[in-house]
């Protein structure tokens, strides 16, 4: 099934060189739903899929990627896409010693973390939930028998949070496994998948093996950087959603109520501890334009609001100016902030000048506590490109092929990893590939941390139709065990 319409489309700048770069996201079941039975827990899981060499066409449009994309979405993923520099509509051209392009991926990595960090599915009553489900036309309307909802992870065990309903609750490890039922692992905890294909796998090996020290870059950053910019666009894109999703999920129970004859109870409603309104922040976008329709979001198949969009985008450009003209002015020690009268949630904070001048407020952003705490990261690398191709991709700026395994690589056999390479590959030997992947799986000494799949008949474009099959099977295996 391809990807459907993105549920945001819009642009970031590259902490490289503030490069504007294309940007996708897609919202799973979870958080969009049609109907009371997609109501269920989500454990916050994400992924991103990173594209092929651009000088060849790659983009976030590839057909592999649309694939591997689809196939972690209908898991209950939510997934991110993006143009590398060069690629598509995003700015600049592409680099040949990958480095540029790394910046590229740890710009969405950021972008992500705190997207998901802030997304929050409202509160639902369980007992509404039972009430709701006991209708016998709900069931008729669908093939498969609902399952158990999954525990939830609240405090107050009245409410869950509003997520896609997963009729696999216990999975396993590779595909082989889950036909024959023999493994069975169960993962609750949020989670970070970056995937790759081909050039897009490339740079993912290069990431750095520390997802703290990615977040860390983007905790406090600079007045005016792309750092500030992507966080600015983070939390403006979440508190938008989230009001999407309370307004669409109140319709859904609405609806069902009504037609039950039975009108919600004040005390009935959807709660959302966790919305965030945005009070602003800092814009530097490199070369975008302030009213550029990418920045704001896509209209996506879930919203039933007009004001939301428009009301967010007032908002992130009335900041932008504040940001633009403070860049030009001295910088100041911060004083009081003024949202935290007003009772803002929000991580961003105007400090007003010291002297009591007229001159404009500084917008700071704050330390968002928690952020990553607990984030399991995991890797998917899909006809990676190794030895001589690499090199030549990045002029030679890792250790040679010959070396022992690079410490880039060595988070392989930490963090859940899956590689998956066909045996007819055109650019990469089937024979180096296997003496790749043999020296990861000893590295992870048993741990079943690696694992890796080699597809018979299966070349670098997957255009077979059976190694198709058995791509999506080893890709959805493995995503069921995150």
């Amino acid at each position: 099934m391809p990807l459907p319409t993105p549920t945001l489309s819009f642009t970031i700048p590259s902490i490289h060189d503030d490069t504007v770069l294309q940007c996708r996201v897609y919202h799973p079941e979870c958080l969009a739903p049609t109907s009371i039975l997609q109501i269920t827990t989500w454990n916050k899981k994400a992924a991103i899929v990173a594209h092929p060499y651009a000088v060849l066409g790659g983009c976030y449009d590839d057909p592999v990627v649309d694939l591997v994309s689809s196939t972690i979405l209908e898991q209950g993923f939510l997934v991110g896409t993006f143009n590398f520099r060069g690629a598509g509509a995003s700015k600049g051209r592409t680099s040949y010693q990958s480095k540029p392009e790394q910046s590229d991926y740890l710009s969405f990595v950021g972008f992500m973390i705190y997207y998901m960090h802030l997304l929050s599915p409202p509160l639902v009553s369980t007992d509404l939930l039972k009430f709701t489900r006991s209708d016998s036309e709900l069931h008729d309307l669908t093939p498969v028998p609902s399952q158990a909802l999954p525990p939830p992870r609240l405090s107050d065990p009245r409410y869950v949070t509003a997520a896609v309903h997963n009729p696999h609750p216990a999975v396993s490890a590779p595909a082989i496994a889950i036909r024959e039922k023999t493994v069975e692992v169960s993962n609750t905890g949020p989670c970070l998948l970056l995937a790759g294909y081909s050039y897009g796998a490339l740079i993912t090996t290069y990431l750095p093996p520390i997802i703290s020290s990615v977040i860390a870059q983007f905790q406090s950053p600079a007045e005016g950087s792309a750092h500030a910019e992507i966080r600015l666009r983070a939390e403006c894109l979440a508190a938008q959603q989230n009001e999407v999703m309370q307004t669409q999920i109140t319709s859904l129970l609405n609806a069902h109520s009504h037609k039950r004859g039975r009108s919600l109870r004040a005390d009935d409603l959807l709660h959302s501890p966790k919305v965030r309104k945005s009070s602003g922040g800092v814009r530097m976008g490199g070369e975008e334009n302030l009213r550029r329709a990418s920045h704001d979001s896509h209209r996506s198949r879930s919203s039933f609001t007009i004001e939301t969009p428009e009301m967010v985008r007032r908002s992130v450009d009335r900041v932008r100016s504040i940001g633009k003209t403070k860049r030009f002015l001295p910088k100041r020690q911060n004083s009081a902030s003024s949202d935290k009268a007003n009772g803002s949630q929000s991580s961003f904070e105007h400090v007003s000048p010291e002297d009591g001048s007229s001159k404009m407020d500084t917008v700071v952003c704050k330390e968002v506590p928690g952020i990553g705490s607990g984030l399991q990261t995991a890797y998917l690398l899909i006809s990676p490109l190794q030895g001589l191709v690499s090199h030549l991709l990045t002029l030679w700026s890792s250790r040679s092929w010959k070396d022992q395994i690079p410490d880039h690589e060595m988070k392989l056999t930490v963090d859940p990893s899956l590689v998956v390479f066909g045996d007819d590959d055109l650019f990469v030997s089937a024979k180096r590939l296997r003496s790749w992947v043999g020296k990861l799986s000893e590295a992870s000494k048993g741990s079943g941390r690696f694992r890796h799949a080699e597809v018979s008949g299966a070349g670098h474009f997957w255009q077979d139709f059976e190694a198709v099959k058995v791509l999506q099977e080893e890709v959805q295996a493995f995503v069921r065990t995150l």
